[in-house]
């Protein structure tokens, strides 16, 4: 049986090392180094396990001990970083730097464990076989549990956060590590619990490392950085050409060959000795912006120009769309380098010479004609609305003050930073508001004017309004051109009754499924409903309205948007003031 048990050990060490090898290979890609110290970690433990049970002496049981146990410390500490990272979350530089220490002075005390009484209080080699050694825990023994349980909740923590939403990662990612950490664990304590005499945490760590292999190649669909860089490169439409901060060159990348053949003799490390006109003029561009950059503390910023070469010859003339940005190294100031990016714009620059008087009068006929189909498509919405106000008594003018407070909400939503949207779909969003209630068209007469309560089928009648008018929506608006305008005005008419936690109609989407602006309509679709009044309700006053929407800020709202919206009150409180002694006030009777 020990033979057996030691020629498994021997297999389970090639496998990791073919794992190992993979890994290593798989790096050319852009694996992360944390992963490859996992793997050699692993390694390292597996090689361990085989030579403590191959053990003839006690020096060498203790010494492979040492190697078996770099998994044991060290992998949950790699773990815990190759979380944080790959969450992009934070943690502070001296907790790491805390951490390390203890890990490296806990692994100390197991390499001096014979002399010692640190770790192991009494230690007794055990030839077997397989061999084994009989130990009694030291004092800092169990100091490696209160580590380990450190970095298990910090672990669980960062994953907690990734499924939350709260970081943008692979949950399925994430649980893989913690579960591997976890199942290690657990592995560890049954085995001190049981005294098994056969080491089971050796096949474990195999599968570890066959985790590893498969996460590496999910790693690289999420580094979207490498992606698009390998993009480019592919593309090969942008060069680059990289300096030292004594303006030597450090490297470039394979379009700047194009740019400028001579730089294939180039020296690494040497100042450019440019024959090419257009290549002196660049590198005295970027020598005399460097040093106003520098002088005017411009250098956390990248600096654009565009640089014309040749003006005087118009069939040599260039172009170039030029960006310098300043490299830095650590947390200081100091520029180490220069990142010059180039794109050679000439051919659209002579594109808008030679077009520019006809371009001039196709595009003044183009705004012309922008301007009718705008009009007509107003007036459309605006038709279509009013007929759903002749026919839906109970709601007055709720289309035009709901549709008057997504103006104003969507104004201020365009001015903050964090909402990356077009000027068009600000604007799609505010002519699409009229139409939100559109599918009031097929609801029947009996039921939409009701003056009393709706029974059940009724109410179910109601709510099919949603779906209905997404579809009359995308069939009456389906020869406009602005395809953004069709499609936030449908997903409006058909999500605006959707709630942030799931429970709303009629698809029960929850979160960011639901469309972004669809959560804009229904926070200003409830904030009207709640203030006016309706067969079935008194108004609500504009502070008990927005208690309401606070109260209910990621369950019916998307908690992000209903904060701003309640930091808007004043606005919104006079807006809804300015109605009074016209037909669109709201009935407070």
């Amino acid at each position: 049986m020990s033979d057996i048990y030691t020629n498994i050990l021997g297999i389970i060490v090639l496998l990791s090392m073919l794992s190992l090898a993979f890994l290593v290979y798989h790096s050319q890609r852009g694996n992360n180094l944390l992963e490859l110290l996992m793997s050699v970690i692993l390694l390292i433990s597996n090689i361990g396990y085989y030579f403590f049970a191959t053990a003839q002496t006690a020096d060498t049981a203790f010494i492979a001990n040492a190697l078996a146990y770099i998994a044991g410390i060290f992998l949950p500490f790699v773990v815990m970083l190759k979380l944080v990272d790959f969450s992009k979350s934070k943690i502070p530089d001296w907790f790491v730097f805390i951490m390390a220490f203890f890990n490296i002075v806990l692994y100390l005390f197991v390499l001096v464990s014979e002399r010692f009484t640190f770790y192991y209080a009494e230690a007794v080699f055990d030839p077997g076989p397989p061999a084994n050694l009989i130990t009694t825990p030291g004092p800092f023994y169990y100091v490696r549990f209160i580590i380990l349980g450190v970095e298990m909740a910090l672990s669980i923590f960062f994953t907690v956060l990734t499924y939350t939403g709260r970081r943008k990662a692979s949950f399925r990612t994430m649980i893989l590590f913690v579960g591997m950490m976890f199942l290690v664990f657990v592995v560890y304590i049954t085995e001190l619990i049981i005294q098994l005499r056969y080491e089971l945490l050796p096949f474990f760590y195999l599968g570890c490392g066959i985790m590893l292999n498969y996460s590496s190649t999910r790693m690289s669909l999420y580094d979207v950085t490498l992606s698009v860089q390998e993009k480019m490169e592919e593309v090969n439409n942008y060069a680059y050409m990289v300096f030292d901060r004594n303006f030597n060159f450090v490297g470039c990348n394979n379009a700047a060959y194009k740019f400028f053949p001579e730089l294939v003799n180039a020296t690494i490390d040497t100042r450019l000795n440019a024959e090419n006109y257009a290549l002196k003029s660049i590198l005295k561009w970027m020598h005399d912006t460097s040093m106003y950059a520098d002088r005017d503390d411009l250098t956390k910023k990248y600096i654009k120009d565009d640089v014309v070469i040749n003006d005087r010859n118009p069939e040599e003339r260039k172009h170039l769309n030029t960006e310098l940005s300043f490299i830095h190294f650590g947390n200081g100031r100091r520029v180490e380098g220069y990142l010059v990016e180039l794109v050679d714009d000439t051919a659209q620059h002579n594109r808008i010479e030679q077009l520019s008087f006809k371009g001039e009068r196709l595009q003044r006929e183009a705004d012309k004609q922008a301007k009718k189909l705008k009009s007509l498509q107003s007036s459309t919405i605006l038709g279509m609305a009013s007929m759903i106000e002749s026919r839906d008594n109970s709601t007055g003018g709720h289309i035009n003050r709901t549709s008057a407070c997504c103006a104003l909400f969507v104004e201020r939503l365009r001015t903050l930073p964090g909402f990356n949207k077009s000027m068009n779909f600000w604007d799609s969003v505010i002519n699409s508001a009229p139409l939100h209630d559109l599918g009031k068209i097929a609801v029947s007469d009996a039921i939409l004017k009701k003056k009393s309560g709706l029974e059940s089928w009724e109410y179910d009648e109601m709510k099919t309004h949603a779906a209905k008018g997404a579809d009359i929506v995308s069939k009456v608006l389906a020869d406009v051109d602005d395809k953004e305008f069709v499609r936030v005005a449908t997903n409006i008419a058909h999500y605006h009754h959707e709630k942030y936690d799931g429970s709303g109609y009629p698809e029960h989407l929850s979160g960011e499924r639901i469309p972004f602006e669809a959560r804009i309509m229904a926070l200003v679709d409830v904030f009207d409903a709640l203030v006016s009044k309706r067969y079935y309700k008194k108004p609500m006053s504009y502070d008990e309205a927005f208690t309401i929407i606070f109260e209910e800020k990621g369950s019916h709202f998307d908690p992000e948007l209903a904060m701003i919206f309640i930091a808007m009150k004043e606005d919104i409180i006079e807006l809804y003031e300015s109605f009074k002694g016209t037909d669109y006030a709201r009935d407070e009777s």
